[in-house]
């Protein structure tokens, strides 16, 4: 019954991700008159199909929920029909190919305003006078830090919200840090504040052991939370493709389908706001990742068309084409190789 209902879950969230992305160009494409031919969702063998007798675009869901895709006319290759894509004019084109990543950012704002919204307690980024763990005891007993500090900095990184302090000293309070705060209507900067640390899965992280003081739940407060929720859930996916770059993380890191669907499992588990705010982390990162200038990427997509429309010269679609059919090729061998090794993590 658990696997039933880990495997539900993430069915339903792959299937909205990948829904939301998909109509973001479906969306664009069809306020600019691209005709769309098939709008997909989920990958390889048809389980249902619908032909819209208006439009004449064919709906359909596949049986593997790891993609999907708009077919327009046009885009693939040259077509003289009415509303072909490789008609339209360089910037239309651009949006469209562009708004599949902005809906799922889009939606990992939505998602954050619901957690925002149905939080009890909004922390701030200014310091309460006892430890996070309750222990009685001042701040500045052990690290500068004084009751009422607002942190406004954590070695450089803006901070708004408490997530954003959070994850600030999660990131770089492996080693002493510099804080600057606001005490008493002046900033000042707390040098080398050293924060104890913790090891997950191998990766030693800092960790804030104070507590942050209690925002009132009002409009504006709601707004700045949901804001900077969502601006620090996109930095986190920043620093984690960072991380793989720069060997921070190795493949033993990295999780496809079936190592998310462990994931949301555990997410569930724990409860429905711990669920949603994995499911934010993945539509941003969704959106972030397809927006990289990578082959058969969004991203990769945008880059040719912005050459053509600083050289008023498309790519031959023939080029383009094979580009692309690599960058996809190299794609799913890595969602092959991943999806293996996490069957092999889960199973063995």
């Amino acid at each position: 019954m658990e696997i039933i209902k880990v495997f539900l879950i993430t069915v339903i969230v792959f299937g909205v991700l990948i829904f939301v992305h998909e109509f973001g160009h479906f969306l664009a494409a069809r306020i600019f008159g691209v005709r769309v031919n098939e709008f997909a969702i989920g990958m390889g063998p048809k389980l249902f199909s619908y032909k819209s007798k208006k439009s004449g675009t064919l709906y359909t869901i596949r049986a593997l929920p790891i993609g999907g895709y708009n077919s327009m006319e046009g885009e693939i290759e040259e077509s003289d029909e009415d509303g072909a894509f490789c008609s339209k004019p360089v910037w239309q084109r651009m949006i469209i190919i562009l708004a599949g990543a902005f809906m799922n950012i889009l939606l990992g704002f939505i998602i954050m305003l619901i957690i925002v919204l149905t939080t009890k307690n909004y922390l701030s980024n200014t310091v309460n006078v006892f430890r996070a763990d309750g222990a009685e005891g001042y701040i500045s007993d052990y690290q500068g830090l004084k009751s009422g500090d607002k942190i406004i900095k954590v070695n450089g990184n803006r901070t708004h919200i408490a997530d954003e302090v959070t994850y600030a000293i999660f990131k770089d309070g492996v080693e002493p840090v510099n804080v600057t705060v606001i005490r008493d209507g002046e900033k000042i900067v707390i040098e080398g504040v050293q924060f104890p640390t913790a090891s997950i899965q191998g990766q030693v992280y800092g960790v804030r052991n104070f507590s942050l003081n209690v925002e009132r739940k009002n409009f504006t407060n709601t707004m700045k939370h949901t804001f900077y929720g969502s601006i620090n859930s996109i930095v986190q996916v920043f620093d984690a493709i960072k991380g793989i770059i720069v060997g921070k993380y190795g493949f033993n890191d990295v999780s496809g389908p079936i190592g998310v669907g462990e994931a949301l499992g555990e997410a569930a588990a724990i409860g429905n706001s711990t669920l949603l705010m994995l499911v934010v982390l993945l539509a941003m990162n969704i959106g972030v990742f397809n927006l990289l200038p990578i082959p058969a990427l969004d991203g990769g997509r945008f880059v040719f068309l912005l050459i053509e429309a600083i050289f008023r010269k498309p790519i031959p679609k023939k080029i383009e084409e094979n580009i692309n059919a690599v960058g996809m090729l190299l794609l799913f061998g890595l969602v092959i190789i991943v999806a293996f090794k996490d069957i092999f993590k889960v199973f063995i």
